[in-house]
């Protein structure tokens, strides 16, 4: 219990520094905007007065207009210096941390180009490419293998199919986890998972499906693995974060779960974060856990 304290308090005077010091995103200074509406239609324009409830623009070809918060799916701010797109909150859309929470996918992925390193516990290792705007690729290896016992790392794969739902509405994911093991006569398993993502990049819940599989045996169905995840972005800096499974065996007769709740901590240079959390497997009064701490950090390499 004194390590989880101090972890807690750890982190929150981490996060209290990394606030202070970060420079404050907001809006850009530029009031040129294009505005993406639910509907599907776009306007271009100056920006010529905004409330909480709707945002009024002078357009070359409507005039003045103004439009209802509520309508409105995304809003680009034109700013080619530090090129960032805002949600219609007046967030940076992280596009490099939407693909993703604390280890599960969810339904988005990177667009063409775009890349980035992730590290989680220090010894999980990962690269990802954004291939095409639908299609994302991952490989990554394990550290701990070579710095403690003297063995060829564990290697994965992962690639990963995105369907997007409508503009900014959410996105279906389909991806496969290739696992093999080098010093086993690269022996190796996968883990199949479908994601389907509702909501923008910024604000968005999650509801995920899988099974494992092995290259002799086929699919196997004895574990099958539910999830259930959100993201939250509550300011430029934070967003609300969690991920949940529940973990069904042997025909649904048995059952067990991790559910976990933690902060996403973003940068200054977007793509760029990190994450904090605490997890609980839910027999965790069992193992005398009252939870374990989480910690991974996201460098992107390509904007």
């Amino acid at each position: 219990m004194k390590q989880l304290l101090f972890f807690v308090l750890t982190v929150f005077l981490c996060f209290s520094t990394i606030c202070k010091s970060q420079v404050d995103l907001g809006e850009p200074k530029s009031q040129a905007v294009i505005l993406d509406l639910e509907d599907g239609s776009v306007i271009y324009g100056i920006i010529s007065d905004k409330t909480d409830f709707d945002i009024s623009v002078q357009s070359a070809s409507l005039g003045n207009v103004t439009v209802p918060i509520t309508s409105i799916a995304k809003i680009r701010y034109i700013d080619d210096v530090r090129n960032i797109i805002f949600d219609k909150n007046g967030y940076p859309v992280d596009f490099h941390n939407s693909t993703h929470y604390f280890l599960f996918p969810s339904g988005y992925s990177l667009k063409k180009g775009q890349s980035y390193y992730e590290n989680i516990w220090i010894f999980a290792n990962s690269y990802s490419y954004g291939v095409t705007d639908n299609f994302t690729i991952s490989a990554g290896a394990e550290t701990f293998s070579i710095l403690f016992l003297s063995q060829v790392p564990l290697l994965y794969v992962s690639p990963k199919l995105s369907v997007p739902l409508g503009n900014q509405k959410g996105a279906l994911g389909l991806s496969s986890t290739f696992v093999v093991l080098p010093g086993d006569d690269f022996n190796g398993a996968g883990f199949l998972s479908g994601s389907l993502t509702l909501g923008s990049r910024n604000n968005n819940v999650t509801f995920g499906a899988g099974a494992g599989f092995d290259f002799n045996g086929g699919v196997r169905n004895e574990i099958i693995p539910l999830t259930f995840s959100f993201m939250k972005r509550m300011t430029n800096k934070l967003s609300l974060m969690s991920e949940n499974w529940l973990i069904v065996q042997d025909d649904f007769s048995n059952s067990s779960g991790v559910a976990s709740l933690g902060l996403r901590i973003h940068f200054k240079e977007l793509g760029n974060a990190i994450n904090v959390g605490l997890v609980r497997p839910l027999s965790g009064d069992d193992l005398g856990l009252l939870a374990i701490p989480f910690v991974s950090a996201t460098v992107a390499l390509s904007k």
